[in-house]
């Protein structure tokens, strides 16, 4: 009888638990690294993902499926007029979607161009504020400002609204999580850090991709010469250990963009006198 009894108890945890996805610590290292950034890096990861991993923070993404050996490319930055369009010649190239966090004070002159381009090509523009405050240090206001602005700027040139966020600098707080929820966005970190803002060697960020690599990594790169640089073997060595690349909400399976309003949402007394003439 109690063999039964635990077997029916483990039976309901799986049931109940079976679901939940591990969330990554947040990996990136290189020996080129002096000690006084490997202590901030590590301070601040474990900051950042520890809330996360207690259930403090709803709705914040650090990684997808760990049972699936996929990975998702994000770069944050963009727009500018030369690297992003390199980095898109390298993701046509090689077959790979991506997702650009773009900053929408940038988008002006011929960098509308290279966000059109972006979007028609498939990849995902999405939201990287307006001109990349910490949003840690704003109010409610000045938060809300950054990330409407921004979507309204992107939704101006691609049609689309996006509902995928990613603080500057990956700079989170309860203020920041709440308000960025209240839009109905989605807040999304990562797991893996190229590490292509703090080192000037590709090889040394091809080696740490490489090397830290786990399944469902969301690895962060930004529009610089040295993520162009490194790209392609990155994606070459990831291909050859039998990593899939995704793009980031096919991965994590929720939507990158706000549904366009029906004629029936926009026009509710339509919808109102059709019921009323039973139409």
């Amino acid at each position: 009888m109690s063999k039964l009894l635990l077997f029916f108890t483990l039976l309901c945890q799986m049931l109940l638990f079976g679901d939940t996805r591990t969330i990554y610590d947040i990996r990136g290292n290189s020996f080129l690294l002096d000690a006084n950034m490997t202590l901030f890096l590590g301070n601040w990861r474990t900051a950042t993902v520890t809330p996360i991993q207690h259930g403090n923070y709803k709705n914040v993404i650090v990684n997808g499926d760990p049972e699936v050996k996929s990975v998702t490319l994000t770069f944050d930055d963009a727009p500018d007029e030369n690297n992003t369009y390199k980095l898109l010649e390298i993701l046509k190239e090689h077959h790979v979607k991506a997702s650009f966090f773009m900053i929408g004070g940038t988008m002006k002159d011929d960098n509308v161009t290279v966000v059109k381009l972006t979007h028609d090509l498939g990849h995902l523009v999405l939201n990287h504020s307006f001109n990349h405050p910490r949003l840690t240090k704003l109010d409610v206001n000045g938060i809300d400002l950054q990330l409407t602005s921004a979507a309204e700027k992107i939704e101006s040139i691609t049609g689309h609204y996006p509902i995928l966020v990613r603080p500057p600098y990956g700079s989170i707080n309860a203020t920041v999580v709440d308000v960025i929820n209240d839009h109905n966005m989605t807040t999304v970190l990562w797991s893996l850090d190229s590490l292509d803002w703090t080192l000037k060697d590709p090889e040394a960020v091809i080696q740490n991709v490489t090397s830290n690599v786990r399944n469902g990594d969301i690895i962060l790169m930004h529009r610089n010469p040295v993520s162009v640089a490194a790209l392609p073997k990155i994606i070459e060595n990831l291909k050859a250990q039998g990593y899939v690349f995704v793009r980031l909400d096919n991965m994590l399976g929720i939507k990158a963009y706000r549904e366009p309003p029906s004629v029936s949402d926009e026009w509710g007394c339509c919808s109102w006198l059709q019921r009323l003439l039973g139409m």
